[in-house]
C-alpha cells in the first residue's frame, strides 16, 4: 500500500492559493442572496384532502417520490438548486460512488492515522471488488442478504460497506463497543446472516450470534475482516446481475436509530436516500479535491460518520484521514501533519479541542483548518466563538440531521460566514420543512399532533420530507408513530428567524412542563455551560414535591478539572445562584443542582436524556427526595 510521506510532499501550500479570495467572495455573495422560500398552500379540495401532487421543486423525475400539499400548510423550501434530475440518473449507491472514484483513480482516498496505510481511489475500487468476490464465493452472500459490520473506523470500512452493496446485499452497522444484548436485538431484528468484525470484538460477536441462532434457528456466520482481506476468490460470475437489477428504492443500509421514542429501530435507507443526501453537499458545503483534506474520527457505524463524512469526502475525491478513536493530542497532530482543512465533529470533541488549544503549553499548528461542522447535538455558541479564533479564517457552523433523513437536513453554508453560532443553517437541497404547533397534550414524539402549522417565527415541532427520507422502520407500527400526512415528525423543536435560518431550541420528548410553561433543557444548558466552573451539564425535569402535575428543572453538573477544593464544596450553591440571576423564573433550577462525575452520552456524543432522567429519579427516590 502507499505510505504517508509521498502524499505529504504533494500537499504544498499551493492548495490554499487555489481557493482564491475571488471564489470565496463570489460564493459568499451568492449564498447571501439566497433565502428559503416559504409557501402557504392555498389550493383546496373537498374535506381538506390532498391537493396537487409534486416533487419539492414542482417537477417529477422518473421514479421520484410524489409529494402532496394541503390547505394551510406553511412549507419551507430549500433555496439551493434541485438535485432531483441528477438523482434520477443513479439507480444504485454503489454505482454512484464507483463512478465518483473512477474520476480520480490515482488520488489518495483514505489515510489511516494510526498505521499510516493509504488507499488511492483505484486501490479502493479494487479492494471493494475483491471483498465482494470473497463475500460471494466464501460467505454465499446474495442480493437482499444482511451483513453486519462491527468494527472501529478503518480505511477498509468503505471496502466492506460497498463490497456488500456491490452484491445487492444490505449493510447494517453496529458499534464495536456494543453489548451482547444490544447486538442480539440488532441481529435478530435485521435478520443478519453474516457478521464481519475484528479479533478485538470477536467474542462479543460470537456470543451474540450464538444466542440469536438458539432463539431463531437461523444461522449467522461470524467472519474476521483481517482474514477476509487476505482471502483469494475468483471473479463474480457474469450471470450474477444484482447491479443490473438494482432499483432506487432498494434498501441498502439498515442503521439502528432510537428515533423519537423507544428502543433502537432498524431504519430502512435506500439507494435513492443516501445518494440524495450525498448530492446535497456540493450545494451547501462544497469540498475541493485540490485544496481540501478531511479528518474523520466520528464512528462510521453512525449515519453522520458514514454518509456525511466518509461518503461525502469519497464522492468528492477529497483525501480523508481516518482515526479509529478520538484523542485530542492524536487528533491535533494529524491536523498538523496532514494539513487538514475540514473537520466534522460532535460537541464533546469541540469542547475537548478548545480545552487543548487554549492550553498555554499547546504547540500544535492548527492553522491549516478552514472549516468545522459540528452536529449530532447542540453545541454552545460560546465554544464556537472561541474555537474559530484558533486558526486564521476558520469558519465553524452547526448542522442538523438524523438517521431517518440519511442524515442531512441543514448545513451552515461553507461560504456564508455571517450565520449566527446558535443556528444550524438552512435547508439542504430538495428538503422541505413544516413547523407544527405543539399541543398541550404532547409530551413525546409518540403523541399524535393536530398538524396545525405555527405562525411565522414561532416555535414548533419540525416536520420534514425530501428524497433522502427513509423508506420506513422495519416495523410498520414504528413508522406509523413518526409519520403524519407524508411528513417525518422529528420530535425536535425549533423556529426560523427573519432570515429563514433554523434554530433548534429543544426536543418534544425532552420538554419540561413547569406550571404551564414548556421549558427547553438545551436553552438552560447553553447558559449553564458558560459558568467557568462547569465542564459539562444536563438539565432534566423532576417531579415537584408538592404538586406532581408539573416538573422542576434540575441540573447535573460536571466540574472543570483541578477546581480548588473549597470551590468544589460550594459549587452547587454557587451555580444555583448564578442561574437565578441569568434565567427568567420559569426557567430557573427549581429542582436544584447536583455535582456528578459524568453525564450519560451515546457513542456519537448525544445526551442520553431519557436514561439520565430515569437514573436521576431513582437517585432521588433513594435519597427520599
Amino acid at each position: 500500500m502507499l505510505r504517508y510521506s509521498p502524499y505529504l510532499a504533494a500537499l504544498s501550500l499551493r492548495r490554499f492559493q487555489l481557493r482564491t479570495a475571488t471564489a470565496r467572495t463570489t460564493a459568499a455573495a451568492a449564498a447571501m442572496s439566497l433565502r428559503h422560500n416559504t409557501t402557504t398552500t392555498s389550493s383546496s379540495s373537498s374535506g381538506g384532502g390532498d391537493a396537487t401532487a409534486t416533487t419539492p421543486e414542482g417537477t417529477k423525475a422518473p421514479g421520484a417520490k410524489v409529494y402532496k400539499s394541503r390547505e394551510g400548510w406553511r412549507v419551507y423550501k430549500s433555496v439551493h438548486p434541485t438535485i432531483i434530475g441528477e438523482l434520477g440518473e443513479h439507480d444504485s449507491l454503489y454505482q454512484f460512488m464507483s463512478g465518483c472514484w473512477a474520476r480520480a483513480p490515482d488520488r489518495t482516498a483514505l489515510i489511516e492515522e494510526e498505521t499510516k496505510e493509504q488507499l488511492s481511489f483505484k486501490q479502493l475500487q479494487g479492494a471493494t471488488e475483491h471483498f465482494a468476490q470473497v463475500l460471494y464465493h466464501k460467505a454465499n452472500v446474495r442480493r437482499g442478504d444482511v451483513v453486519c459490520l462491527m468494527t472501529l473506523n478503518t480505511i477498509y470500512y468503505p471496502v466492506v460497506a460497498f463490497g456488500t452493496m456491490r452484491l445487492g446485499a444490505v449493510l447494517t452497522t453496529s458499534s464495536a463497543m456494543t453489548t451482547v444484548d444490544a447486538l442480539c436485538h440488532q441481529l435478530e431484528a435485521s435478520k443478519t446472516e453474516v457478521i464481519v468484525t475484528t479479533h478485538a470484538f470477536l467474542n462479543t460477536a460470537k456470543t451474540a450470534a450464538a444466542k440469536v441462532v438458539m432463539r431463531t434457528g437461523n444461522p449467522i456466520r461470524v467472519l474476521l475482516l483481517e482474514q477476509l482481506l487476505k482471502t483469494e476468490a475468483p471473479a463474480i460470475p457474469s450471470s450474477y446481475t444484482a447491479m443490473q437489477e438494482a432499483e432506487p428504492d432498494d434498501v441498502v443500509f439498515l442503521p439502528f436509530s432510537s428515533g423519537t421514542t423507544g428502543i433502537p429501530k432498524g431504519t430502512m435507507l435506500t439507494n435513492r436516500n443516501i445518494t440524495a443526501s450525498i448530492l446535497t453537499m456540493p450545494h451547501s458545503f462544497p469540498m475541493y479535491p485540490d485544496t481540501d483534506v478531511v479528518i474523520n474520527v466520528l464512528p462510521c457505524f453512525h449515519i453522520y460518520g458514514f454518509s456525511t463524512v466518509l461518503c461525502g469526502a469519497l464522492s468528492n475525491n477529497v483525501p480523508q484521514v481516518i482515526m479509529s478513536k478520538y484523542n485530542a493530542d492524536s487528533y491535533l497532530k494529524a491536523v498538523q501533519d496532514y494539513m487538514v482543512t475540514i473537520a466534522f465533529i460532535a460537541p464533546p470533541i469541540a469542547a475537548s479541542l478548545l480545552h487543548r488549544l487554549e492550553d498555554p503549553n499547546n504547540t500544535y499548528d492548527f492553522s491549516s483548518m478552514k472549516d468545522i461542522v459540528c452536529a449530532a447535538a447542540p453545541v454552545s455558541p460560546d465554544i464556537i466563538r472561541r474555537l474559530v479564533l484558533k486558526s486564521p479564517g476558520l469558519h465553524m457552523g452547526q448542522g442538523w440531521g438524523m438517521t431517518e433523513m440519511s442524515p442531512t437536513v441543514t448545513y451552515c453554508d461553507r461560504h456564508q460566514t455571517d450565520i449566527p453560532a446558535a443556528s444550524v443553517g438552512m435547508l439542504a437541497a430538495s428538503n422541505e420543512m413544516r413547523i407544527v404547533k405543539v399541543d398541550d397534550s404532547q409530551q413525546s414524539g409518540a403523541d399524535k399532533s393536530a398538524g396545525i402549522d405555527v405562525e411565522e417565527g414561532k416555535e414548533g415541532e419540525l416536520w420534514l420530507r425530501g428524497p433522502q427520507m427513509m423508506k420506513g422502520y422495519l416495523k410498520a407500527e414504528d413508522t406509523a408513530k413518526c409519520m403524519q400526512d407524508g411528513w417525518y415528525r422529528t420530535g425536535d423543536i425549533g423556529y426560523v428567524d427573519d432570515r429563514k435560518l433554523l434554530y433548534i431550541s429543544g426536543r418534544l420528548k425532552e420538554l419540561i412542563k413547569y406550571k404551564g410553561f414548556q421549558v427547553s433543557p438545551p436553552e438552560i444548558e447553553s447558559e449553564l455551560i458558560k459558568h467557568p466552573w462547569v465542564k459539562d451539564c444536563i438539565v432534566l425535569g423532576v417531579p415537584d414535591q408538592q404538586d406532581i402535575s408539573f416538573e422542576n428543572p434540575r441540573a447535573l453538573v460536571v466540574l472543570v478539572d483541578n477546581l480548588p477544593k473549597e470551590d468544589a464544596v460550594r459549587a452547587s450553591d454557587e451555580i444555583y445562584r448564578y442561574m437565578m440571576h441569568k434565567m427568567p423564573p420559569h426557567k430557573r433550577l427549581h429542582g436544584g443542582v447536583r455535582i456528578v462525575d459524568s453525564i450519560m452520552k451515546s457513542a456519537t456524543g448525544k445526551l442520553m436524556r431519557r436514561q439520565q432522567r430515569t437514573a436521576e429519579l431513582q437517585y432521588l427516590r433513594d435519597e427520599e427526595y
